[in-house]
């Protein structure tokens, strides 16, 4: 008589879908190479465009209408993993 081997195949869809859903979407940031013209209000982008120094990309938090956007400088090193090796098209 043969063994069916159908749970232990289960079991490992079943862990692989359980890591799949487990992986949050926003864990990973995506680095622009240009600031876009719009933006969701109070959403943070950032922008490697050059304006910053060596090391460093651009902030860019949106904001409400008749208000300036903030900007500011912050290292590559305090992005999360990940954001390095992705880039806008």
């Amino acid at each position: 008589m043969k063994v069916r081997r159908i749970p232990c195949k289960m079991a490992g869809w079943s862990a692989f879908l359980t890591a799949l859903f487990m992986v949050q979407p926003c864990m990973a940031q995506k680095l622009h190479s240009y600031e876009p013209l719009m933006m969701d209000p109070y959403s943070t982008i950032y922008v490697d465009d050059g304006s910053c120094s060596a090391g460093k990309v651009l902030k860019v938090q949106g904001a409400a209408k008749n208000h300036r956007r903030k900007k500011s400088c912050v290292p590559l090193s305090d992005l999360q993993p990940g954001t390095r090796s992705e880039s806008a098209k």
